[in-house]
């Protein structure tokens, strides 16, 4: 059994466990905050669907934009802690990378969903899809939540771009890996 490489599986699973919360969590309240038509936490306790189905929508959005961020960044993580060689400074270095890579998609990802639903709805002016949607319109939550989800397929390639340009990966040889 290979000790290092199991505990670089579990460390993932970890990182992505947490990382996962923080940012379904964060994204929550963050619209929660910027939705100002509807108050989601009253609503799904009001057993409304149409709420439910944009915020699953939102929450599928994020995870789909992040997701490029941090499938990378864990698996230079997961190689720096399988390298022997590995000093507690570049340990942190990638760390650090792999934070701030994050971060920068989840920015990048909450703007994006935010414009794409304040712009849908603007341009969209014949309908009011937030006070349709708070009244438990599924019919009009299924397609703003199809909206967003679109938006977010369309954007993660150019998030991914983004981030390859803002924070570049060190290189790193077949020795760092420890091969």
């Amino acid at each position: 059994m290979d000790l290092s490489l199991l505990l670089s599986g579990v460390l993932q699973l970890i990182l992505s466990l947490v990382i996962g919360i923080v940012f379904i969590y964060a994204g929550f309240r963050f619209f929660h905050k910027r939705i100002n038509a509807i108050n989601e936490i009253e609503e799904l306790k009001k057993n409304n669907v149409a709420v439910a189905i944009l915020n699953g929508s939102i929450i599928l959005a994020l995870v789909i934009m992040v997701k490029n961020a941090i499938e990378p960044a864990i698996t230079v993580f997961s190689m720096a802690i399988r390298n022997p060689n590995a000093t507690f400074i570049s340990f942190l270095q990638m760390a650090g990378i792999m934070l701030v890579q994050i971060i920068v998609a989840g920015v990048i990802a909450y703007i994006a969903i935010y414009l794409a639903i304040n712009l849908y709805t603007h341009l969209t002016k014949d309908l009011d899809e937030l006070g349709e949607i708070k009244n438990n319109n599924i019919a009009v939550s299924i397609v703003l939540g199809v909206v967003i989800i679109s938006i977010s397929l369309l954007m993660q390639q150019g998030i991914k771009s983004i981030l390859d340009a803002l924070i570049p990966f060190p290189s790193i040889s077949l020795k760092d890996i420890g091969l």
